[in-house]
């Protein structure tokens, strides 16, 4: 049985500050374990690669323990999580963490758990975003209707008015060169007004 430590975090030099390496070393260094090896990932920038936890995991052998200060900087994402944590109960491995020792089943759970939830918030987001952006197309088209609607008329639209009361359509048309459905709409914003 190996003991192998783990550490994924900024490059921050600040031993407060619960992300950065040197906080989490301090914290492995006070346990008072002899770990075999130290895996130390760290973050510069947008890159959240991982590449001495797959070194680690290569290495790693049934009854092994782990031992990390936040199980959640194994990983990215919840979902990338909880498939290691399924991959480690097929390994039989232990992981111990800040506070107590975790049964990779019971935080594969939690975690599991954890990403449904983070997936129906995701849901419930995305609903709400729809709403909002319904509503606000909604208030766009009728903005744009009512525009429509408040178009001034002209003096040459009470002409074509007039010609329209004297003759019918087809005349109108001809002489002014609209179409028939622009005459009619026309017809009726003068009689509204």
């Amino acid at each position: 049985m190996s003991m192998y430590a783990y550490v994924a975090g900024t490059t921050n030099d600040d031993i407060n500050d619960k992300g950065s390496v040197a906080c989490q070393i301090d914290f492995l260094k006070q346990t008072n374990v002899d770990y075999d090896a130290y895996y130390v990932d760290t973050f510069t920038g947008v890159s959240r690669a991982r590449f001495q936890l797959q070194k680690l995991l290569m290495i790693v052998k049934p009854g092994d323990m782990i031992d990390v200060m936040d199980v959640s900087n194994m990983m990215s994402n919840i979902r990338e999580l909880s498939c290691l944590l399924y991959y480690l109960e097929d390994l039989q491995i232990t992981i111990y963490s800040d506070e107590v020792e975790l049964d990779v089943g019971s935080i594969r759970d939690q975690y599991t758990i954890a990403m449904m939830c983070r997936a129906e918030k995701l849901t419930m987001m995305q609903r709400d975003f729809n709403r909002k952006k319904t509503c606000q197309l909604k208030r766009q088209i009728a903005s744009i209707r009512s525009k429509e609607n408040k178009r001034e008329t002209t003096q040459q639209d009470y002409q074509i008015y007039n010609m329209l009361m004297n003759s019918d359509y087809k005349t109108v048309q001809k002489a002014t060169g609209l179409s028939r459905s622009t005459l009619y709409r026309l017809k009726k914003r003068i009689q509204k007004q």
